[in-house]
């Protein structure tokens, strides 16, 4: 039924240019919320210093011009981070609200989850404070349960890496395509969806999950050209992956018109993120001034670009807030005005009064710092600082990230009461969640090395 209405609604939209009487749509009651997500996306991989005093926190190849347009219209956060440093469990955790341990989430194998749900979804949330709000989803998903049992009114249902045709991680072969990694024909559904809600006059959310820039290369004939003579730059230097990453800055342009188009721009918070830091496997250096990438808790691992625009929000402002995916679901709470309050498992906090106060502010979170853990090792950033724990080998490292960006200088026995304190916090937070004891059985999946119920995910 989706495909249909999506078939209908685009020939009636695309053709008309608006609505069948051709009237301007009217603002909505409450705020609609575009979530953009891209997928392994480092965090210098845009043309936007992310810290301004750094030249080194952007890229010195790749072009991102409509980043930089919402970048200029509304907040960078310079200390953002994903949930996790792999896909599956970051889309789980922003969608939720709590981090990825507390799901028993923490690999990209799918597990049997808590029943019921330990929160509602973000659709849900939306919809119990406003009824009249139609969620959408259009994307890579990547997670076991279909997108309408969270609230999803609309979906390409259960998708993953093959549905966006990324069957290799061959990253020497190149794969010109008009459509590569599906993001222009998921552009032109989030688009007829836009559309329909701006003249049905309702309040939307609307989650973009691109397939790019993961896996494979695959571009635009066009734009590998236009940048396989470039000048490559010392930390950036694929002419194919400074195409992905010009095609998925495309897409975002296209959203961005669209709202402008609509005159939807003074009553639509948009946000731009990555599921987890740039891979790092065959290019080390690609991260850099970060320490390793995709698959690590060093900071190439998990921090992540952030823009965030819409009403209220300072034009070309910058935030140095550490916020985190899982802030997502009160934050949107927050912004659309909600009066219920949020469920008691959530694990991030609102950034609303940072946005609205020029990114100055604290996030209320139920405890204070951002959490990481995983069967490997676990980490705490609170105050400046960053503690990683191996479980393993009992390893402990601390790292000032205000004046060692890298990561280069273990601090864990110069400064070992503080390394202490984290270590404790840590430890009892983990126990609080119950973060070690695998997830219950589940007709669901299969038992899976007397761990956890896995059923490996598309």
């Amino acid at each position: 039924m989706n495909c249909i209405y999506l078939s209908i609604l685009g020939s009636v939209l695309l053709n008309s240019g608006g609505s069948a009487m051709g009237d301007e749509p009217s603002s909505s009651r409450n705020p609609n919320i575009i979530l953009i997500l891209s997928d392994d996306q480092g965090w210098n991989n845009t043309e936007i210093p992310m810290i301004p005093s750094r030249p080194d926190s952007r890229s010195d190849f790749y072009l991102t011009p409509n980043l930089k347009r919402l970048a200029e219209a509304g907040m960078t956060f310079s200390q953002a981070y994903a949930p996790h440093p792999v896909c599956s469990p970051s889309r789980h955790s922003i969608q939720f609200g709590v981090t990825p341990a507390k799901l028993k989430k923490t690999t990209n194998r799918g597990v049997a989850y808590p029943e019921p749900f330990l929160t509602p979804a973000i659709p849900q949330v939306l919809k119990a404070a406003d009824p009249s709000y139609e969620a959408a989803h259009f994307g890579k998903w990547h997670m076991y349960r279909h997108p309408a049992e969270l609230g999803y009114d609309i979906s390409e249902g259960r998708t993953g890496n093959r549905t966006g045709r990324q069957r290799t991680t061959d990253q020497t072969r190149f794969w010109p395509h008009e459509d590569p990694k599906r993001s222009v024909s998921i552009t032109d559904q989030s688009i007829q969806f836009i559309k329909h809600q701006a003249f049905s006059d309702k309040p939307f959310f609307l989650q973009i999950s691109h397939y790019a820039i993961h896996l494979s290369a695959e571009a635009k004939p066009e734009s590998l050209e236009k940048h396989k003579d470039r000048k490559p730059g010392e930390t950036h230097t694929a002419y194919w992956y400074a195409a992905m990453i010009e095609d998925l800055d495309q897409a975002v342009g296209r959203i961005l018109d669209t709202l402008e188009e609509l005159k939807l721009r003074e009553n639509t918070y948009l946000f731009y993120t990555s599921d987890n830091g740039g891979t790092a496997r065959q290019y080390p250096h690609m991260n850099k001034p970060l320490r390793a990438g995709k698959g690590s808790y060093y900071e190439g691992g998990i921090r992540v670009p952030f823009f965030a625009m819409g009403p209220g929000i300072q034009p070309g402002s910058y935030s140095s807030v550490p916020v985190v995916g899982y802030d997502f679901l009160p934050t949107f709470m927050d912004l659309c005005g909600s009066s219920l309050s949020v469920p008691d498992q959530v694990e991030g906090g609102s950034i609303k009064s940072i946005l609205l106060n020029g990114g100055k502010g604290k996030v209320n979170r139920a405890r204070e710092g951002i959490y990481f853990y995983r069967q490997i090792d676990s980490v705490l950033i609170q105050d400046g600082f960053k503690f990683k724990h191996t479980h393993r080998t009992g390893q402990r490292e601390l790292y000032n990230l205000n004046t060692d960006l890298s990561e280069t200088k273990n601090l864990a026995e110069k400064r070992s009461k503080l390394t202490a304190q984290y270590h404790k916090k840590l430890g009892d937070w983990i126990a609080s969640i119950d973060a070690t004891t695998p997830s219950p059985e589940s007709p669901r999946g299969k038992r899976s090395n007397g761990l956890r119920t896995e059923k490996r995910e598309l």
